[in-house]
């Protein structure tokens, strides 16, 4: 079996089959030689599975991925075993996806800008195991959160807006969480015959409006952070 192949395995089983109520952010943030090879992160299969390729040290790129990758876990926590399985089981036996959840999810957190995005992408999928998104629309949001800036994200969460002023959009501009629109230009009579103009022109300006996927997962994350509060 290819070293893919064992990582995605592994890292399903974990999602499936681990009780990680121990698992933290906390051990992200002291990750050591140490905490490795011996004890609780050993015994996670996926970090177990890591580890043990990479025989005799773990380098930095390592490293930053299984930080990644503790952080994605420690949002799980929560969730049943048994919740996951049947959800995670229910996408693996689908014709429509052809890549298996553990795998999917691999390569979303691979392409995390860092732990903290990782995390957020870890809330989005406990909205699809508690059944408050569907799966493709947990695939979608998971591109806009991989490398959006955390605090971007986190004021969008905080905000119940749903069309933003061109001057408000700033850094919101090709995230996917807004889409601009230009309304259309009407022209009427003017009604005051002592008006200069003859004419008053409305519309044309350019607003952002929230999209379809920001707005769940606005709704999603809020729930998430919200009950930990």
């Amino acid at each position: 079996m290819n070293e893919i192949k064992k990582i995605s395995n592994s890292f399903e089983e974990t999602l499936k089959d681990s009780n990680l109520q121990n698992v933290t952010i906390g051990l992200a943030e002291t990750l050591s030689d140490s905490l490795l090879e011996d004890g609780l992160l050993k015994d996670i299969p996926i970090i177990g599975t890591i580890v043990g390729l990479g025989k005799t040290s773990i380098n930095i790129i390592d490293l930053l991925f299984l930080k990644k990758i503790i952080c994605f876990l420690s949002e799980l926590d929560e969730v049943s075993i048994n919740n996951r399985k049947e959800m995670i089981d229910k996408i693996d036996s689908s014709k429509k996806f052809r890549i298996k959840v553990g795998e999917k999810l691999l390569y979303i957190i691979d392409k995390c800008d860092d732990h903290e995005n990782a995390q957020y992408v870890s809330k989005l999928f406990v909205g699809y195991l508690e059944g408050d998104i569907d799966y493709p629309d947990f695939l979608r949001g998971a591109k806009v959160i991989e490398r959006i800036y955390i605090d971007d994200l986190l004021d969008f969460i905080n905000d119940d807006r749903t069309d933003l002023k061109p001057n408000e959009l700033g850094d919101y501009e090709g995230t996917g969480l807004y889409e601009t629109y230009t309304e259309d230009i009407t022209v009427r009579d003017q009604d005051d015959w002592k008006a200069s103009d003859k004419y008053i022109v409305d519309g044309g300006e350019t607003r952002g409006y929230i999209t379809d996927i920001g707005g769940k997962i606005r709704k999603v994350l809020k729930t998430r952070i919200n009950n930990q509060t």
